[in-house]
């Protein structure tokens, strides 16, 4: 009797700990969906704007530390000069995210790069990639690159 109460005993503090790591890596992966599922859609609705050239709309998304250093003229500009060369975007397809805590240039914050292959007119095949970062409560992009 009491070896049957040591082993369930012992079965127990073996057991225990890895159920607590299990339910921490569900909410874990929860977390990395949930968040994975915000940036894709603050995403998709900028480079929304930036397909119909609305560039003002997409430079008013920005962060307010961003807009504080640039222009909506000079914004403008430069998306004209590195988007409109490529033409309409005929599909664009999620290929992958990142988070990281850190961004070169950057303070230290969230940040999550999203990576779309990408078809336009002028150009069959593409890669986007859109980098988020998290402030005042909302997902605002503050990179956008054409490979």
């Amino acid at each position: 009797m009491r070896t049957a109460f040591l082993l369930g005993l012992g079965l127990t503090l073996v057991l225990l700990p890895s159920c607590a790591l299990h339910r921490s890596a569900e909410k874990s992966l929860a977390e990395k969906r949930t968040r994975e599922k915000e940036t894709r859609a603050a995403a998709t609705e900028w480079l929304a704007l930036v397909d119909s050239a609305n560039y003002a709309a997409a430079y008013a998304m920005e962060p307010k530390r961003l807009r504080a250093a640039t222009t909506e003229e000079q914004f403008v500009r430069s998306m004209e000069s590195r988007r409109a060369p490529f033409g309409k975007m005929l599909s664009r397809t999620f290929i992958g995210a990142a988070f990281t805590r850190k961004l070169s240039g950057a303070p230290d914050g969230r940040y999550e790069s999203i990576l779309f292959r990408t078809t336009f007119a002028n150009k069959s095949v593409a890669a986007e990639r859109v980098i988020l970062s998290y402030e005042a409560d909302a997902w605002r992009v503050v990179d956008y690159r054409v490979y």
